[in-house]
């Protein structure tokens, strides 16, 4: 095994900017291929391996190795013949497997498989999927679509692919960016996932930069445990500090504490071993407080000819989220622009002064709270409109100001560890998303009028 470790080790050395960039590629650290092929049940069924994206066969090797003496038949896939050899000579040192190289585009060549024979033919599929975004016109898109998923990103894609060749109770372990488990643009997928396997274990790192540490990935990552066509119990949640696992904390949940009867959108919450249980916010929605949310509407790089570094005559403040760091200043010095002139083109996209609550839309995990949000008062700035930026969340009414009662209550709410905690049981993204806002539960008017005055 040390021999693989040095391999990944120098294959990763090799991997420049535009190397990654065009195949997503981050390689398996050997502590975690190691656990990944831990949560492994063997039993008597002859194994027929899948290793989708191989890499230099880490995962693979890890898997030989739980497997003790069993015989194991892989399928390697790999298509960048950079790595074929290192992946080759991985495979040959493995006594216990018979391995196939499969120098083929993963997913082309699963959609062709499943046209020709419609075969499930994989007991167990170990796989730590490309990173990478794919366009509506991407070749990989319109060959996932024919599966019935409609996916932005590769990893997505291959783990669809992967369960899609999967045998009935076939067991499916993966390393996969938690970004998946809730907004927008991963419901379908989502939704096709649950409907065709069985949660079995989530694995989390406390940190985000832990998982692949060596390729310094900020993503935040866990390791699932799936079996196809499973029947859905309970679900196992564990955690680690980093990838050394020396501190692994598990407990044992129901999967309606995972994924809340009824939610049309099937947001996956994971509470940390660690972390206080059943973990949920009590009150109404945004809308019956007469209560929005949006996204700041001024995208700066569309509007750049009409942004000003100070504040001149036509012009009123562009806020954006470095504006509110250690309280609101405006203006402040540095690379933002402080203002936006008011004209034809930019009069639909400035909202009308006033007392709102404003989010950033980009945190990072390790910081004290994932949801910071800062009051601006009404009249705080000059002018009758105000330019929000698209890094920030704008809570309003019917897009104007708040009353100002509500609007410190509301942000102290939204600023308390209660919301935070629950915030992190579905939120693994580095981004805090309009449509994340409007999930949560508030309070009524006169509590977060009470909350003001606290």
């Amino acid at each position: 095994m040390a021999d693989i470790e040095a391999r990944r080790l120098n294959a990763t050395l090799g991997l420049g900017h535009d190397h990654r960039a065009a195949y997503g590629q981050f390689f398996t650290p050997q502590t975690v291929a190691r656990f990944m092929a831990s949560l492994f049940d063997f039993d008597d069924v002859p194994i027929e391996l899948l290793d989708p994206g191989a890499g230099i066969g880490s995962l693979t090797a890890a898997f030989a190795h739980a497997a003790g003496k069993r015989k194991i038949h892989a399928s390697c896939f790999e298509i960048d013949a950079h790595f074929q050899s290192d992946l080759r000579k991985t495979l040959q040192d493995l006594p216990n497997v018979n391995a196939t190289v499969l120098a083929l585009d993963f997913i082309e060549a699963t959609v062709r498989k499943l046209t020709l024979d419609g075969r499930n033919a994989y007991t167990h599929v170990i796989a730590n999927p490309p990173y990478k975004k794919i366009g509506t016109t991407s070749l990989a898109r319109r060959l996932v679509s024919k599966l019935g998923l409609e996916t932005s990103n590769l990893y997505a894609a291959f783990m669809a692919c992967a369960i899609a060749q999967s045998a009935r109770n076939a067991q499916i372990v993966a390393i996969v960016p938690r970004s998946f488990m809730n907004g927008p643009y991963f419901k379908a997928f989502r939704y096709w996932l649950l409907d065709r396997v069985a949660l079995v274990r989530i694995h989390l790192f406390d940190r985000r930069d832990m998982a692949f540490a060596d390729d310094k990935v900020l993503q935040e990552n866990v390791i699932l445990k799936m079996v196809a066509g499973g029947e859905q119990g309970n679900v196992v949640v564990s955690s680690s500090a980093d990838d050394s696992f020396a501190d692994l904390h598990e407990h044992v949940l129901p999967f309606d504490e995972i994924v809340t009867p009824g939610d049309a959108d099937l947001f996956i919450h994971v509470p940390a071993p660690r972390a206080p249980r059943s973990l949920t916010l009590k009150g109404g929605s945004l809308q019956e407080l007469d209560i929005d949310v949006c996204t700041g509407p001024v995208v700066d790089f569309r509007l750049r000819e009409h942004l000003q570094s100070q504040p001149l005559e036509g012009s009123v403040p562009m806020l954006y989220a470095a504006h509110f760091s250690g309280g609101l200043q405006w203006p402040r010095d540095g690379r933002k622009p402080n203002a936006i002139s008011v004209n034809a083109q930019t009069r639909s996209w400035l909202m009308p002064n006033g007392c709102y609550v404003v989010t950033r839309r980009f945190t990072s995990k390790e910081e004290k709270r994932r949801i910071v949000a800062h009051v601006l008062p009404a009249n705080a700035l000059p002018g009758e409109r105000l330019g929000f930026e698209n890094h920030l969340n704008v809570f309003h009414r019917s897009r104007h100001g708040l009353p100002e009662s509500v609007a410190k209550g509301l942000c102290a709410y939204l600023n308390s560890q209660a919301v935070d905690d629950y915030f992190r049981t579905f939120s693994g993204h580095t981004q805090v998303n309009a449509t994340d806002l409007r999930r949560l539960k508030y309070p009524s008017i006169s509590e977060l009028e009470a909350m003001a005055n606290v």
